[in-house]
């Protein structure tokens, strides 16, 4: 299980992999009327400075730990960061797509 984060109306976690503990995505999930939107943090596009640099140090995170310490160095910038217990939206949204690629020689 994946763990969810929140900053203001953006909820934010990683896609687990096939592989435990790695990522393939990092999305940010937000309500767009009454249905849940998810958007992967590389391309996001937002006017919010605080957001930009959670999304610029999220983007590219592989393992559940990157996001882990981003959170915190986000943290000590002074950025509200809250870890969620319950998403209010279906988890559904964070299940990738789980493919292994085969290996051409």
């Amino acid at each position: 299980m994946v763990k969810v984060y929140k900053y203001g109306d953006y909820y934010f976690a990683g896609v687990s992999h096939v592989i435990p503990g790695y990522l393939q995505d990092v999305v940010f999930v937000y309500k767009q009327g009454n249905n849940w939107t998810s958007i992967s943090a590389e391309k996001l596009r937002t006017n919010n400075g605080s957001l930009i640099q959670i999304a610029e140090r999220i983007k590219y995170a592989t393992h559940e730990d990157d996001i882990e310490k981003a959170v915190s160095e986000l943290k000590r910038m002074g950025i509200k960061i809250e870890e969620v217990d319950k998403s209010p939206f279906p988890l559904k949204i964070l299940e990738g797509k789980k493919k292994i690629q085969a290996e051409f020689d």
